[in-house]
């Protein structure tokens, strides 16, 4: 039977404030930082729910559900939502690799995807 493909957007919610001359940014479900610009903080906000998300993922965790309205306080911040693709779709790529390499690899898995996988999880967590 062929694996469901499953897509949604999420709105996760931050919010923004600024503290003389820094732009802080806060989600309930991630944590937070600052930066030197609103659009700075924003990025760095987007950037940190997308990571955090891809590794819960990567982890086989289970993806938090945006906080609430109800739940939200701004103390006087700026609201904004995030949006994140939350999918469990895979992407096909194509390597091209010297056929003693692969002869190897295949010597030690039978499987290529979750092998290439693997060390790419180690290297990046090694960052």
């Amino acid at each position: 039977m062929p694996k469901t493909i499953s897509k949604e957007v999420r709105l996760y919610p931050v919010v923004l404030h600024r503290e003389g001359d820094i732009w802080g940014y806060f989600s309930p479900e991630f944590g937070g930082g600052g930066a030197a610009t609103e659009a700075d903080a924003l990025r760095l906000a987007q950037e940190m729910v997308e990571s955090a998300l891809a590794e819960l993922s990567e982890e086989g965790q289970d993806l938090p559900e945006p906080t609430g309205l109800e739940h939200l306080e701004t103390d006087g911040g700026k609201l904004v939502f995030i949006p994140a693709m939350i999918s469990n779709a895979a992407e096909r790529i194509f390597l091209t690799l010297p056929k003693s390499l692969i002869a190897r690899i295949d010597a030690v898995t039978s499987n290529r995807s979750a092998f290439f996988a693997e060390l790419a999880r180690e290297r990046l967590e090694s960052h």
